[in-house]
């Protein structure tokens, strides 16, 4: 059980536990969170329209992340499809070898594209974006905002996963899945 701690004691507490989330928060605010809302991706790739950025068109969060894969397109193409298999999302558009759009179910709130971009004849950059909506009054805002800090783990994980496995079936000439 948790006791509070009355009096001058008490107050310290609550003033140390104040003064740690409010770092916390700026430290997010000012230093993790615009890296993981950008990160690998360069400012060509954040100024680019991507398929979807129209359809969320006041996004109040939109993070571009970017990775280069030492395979082509055609390599590449079967891992994104894996991934929207597994996550069961909407299909909102597609080219095949080139980028997936995915919406929410309900009312578009939320766009995540997947393109894929040829760097020379064996390498190809996998950019993807996501733009989400929410009101800042609303009563979603914490669930929001505890996805905005999950995001950028998650996507990162997920673009390195394709990266390493992509690169290892090359390597081996194994079949894509």
């Amino acid at each position: 059980m948790v006791r509070i701690v009355a009096g001058p004691a008490g107050r310290t507490v609550v003033r140390i536990v104040l003064v740690a989330a409010v770092a916390v928060s700026v430290a997010y605010v000012g230093f993790l969170r615009p890296m993981q809302m950008r990160w690998g991706s360069t400012d060509v790739e954040r100024a680019r329209p991507m398929p979807g950025d129209k359809v969320i068109g006041n996004a109040t969060f939109v993070a571009t992340r970017a990775v280069t894969i030492d395979a082509t397109r055609e390599q590449i193409w079967p891992w994104i499809e894996r991934i929207g298999r597994r996550e069961r999302v909407f299909v909102k558009g597609f080219e095949t070898h080139r980028y997936v759009l995915w919406l929410t179910r309900s009312t578009p709130r939320l766009s995540w594209c997947w393109e894929l971009h040829p760097v020379g004849t064996r390498q190809t950059r996998l950019v993807t974006r996501v733009r989400f909506r929410h009101g800042w009054l609303s009563a979603e805002i914490v669930r929001a905002l505890v996805a905005d800090v999950r995001d950028g783990f998650t996507v990162r994980r997920a673009m390195l996963e394709v990266k390493v496995r992509v690169e290892e079936a090359a390597r081996k000439g194994r079949p894509m899945p």
